[in-house]
């Protein structure tokens, strides 16, 4: 995967991209998500048939609609800022490298995919900002707020994710005690 964007790449991977001086213990961040919905649709794809397999396949279902309508709702911001812009191919930016970003691609299921494509779109998004704010568009506070609003939305989703892997975990457990 390649992202332009510094800040995209540090909320991907914290440890390896971090913007701080210190980098936190446990980030959750788009990696760990990356890895915690392959988990997830691992235990979909057991070809035993019981409880948890069951647990499992409704969970990754449930996460893949979740992380959909976010990529759905940045693509959705993306094209009303594009239909509201006049030409912004005037002002040219200048050419930036791509960070590649490593992936595990063993670990590719439909969740970990659309994730992935979230922080695509985003940077797509983010290049339209850019190119809206040299063109005169946007200013830079217009600018700014956008990026800030999808930063938001993204790490609000990511911890909902979170939030939702641990307790199919726990309850999973559980379940896998009690039989």
């Amino acid at each position: 995967m390649e992202l332009q964007s510094k800040r995209l790449c540090a909320l991907w991977d914290h440890n390896t991209y971090t913007l701080r001086s210190t980098p936190l213990k446990k980030p959750i961040d788009g990696l760990f998500l990356f890895n915690s919905l392959f988990s997830v649709e691992a235990f979909a794809s057991r070809p035993e048939q019981n409880i948890t397999t069951k647990l499992s396949k409704l969970t990754a279902e449930k996460l893949l609609k979740k992380v959909r309508a976010l990529r759905n709702d940045i693509n959705q911001q993306h094209r009303q800022l594009i239909t509201e812009m006049g030409d912004i191919t005037l002002n040219e930016p200048q050419e930036m490298t791509a960070q590649v970003v490593e992936v595990e691609q063993r670990c590719f299921t439909p969740g970990s995919i659309m994730l992935m494509k979230v922080f695509m779109v985003t940077d797509s998004y983010f290049t339209t900002l850019n190119r809206a704010k040299l063109n005169g568009e946007l200013t830079e506070k217009e600018m700014q707020t956008h990026r800030t609003t999808v930063i938001k939305q993204i790490t609000q989703c990511l911890f909902e994710l979170n939030k939702t892997c641990l307790s199919f975990h726990k309850v999973r457990k559980q379940a896998e005690a009690a039989t």
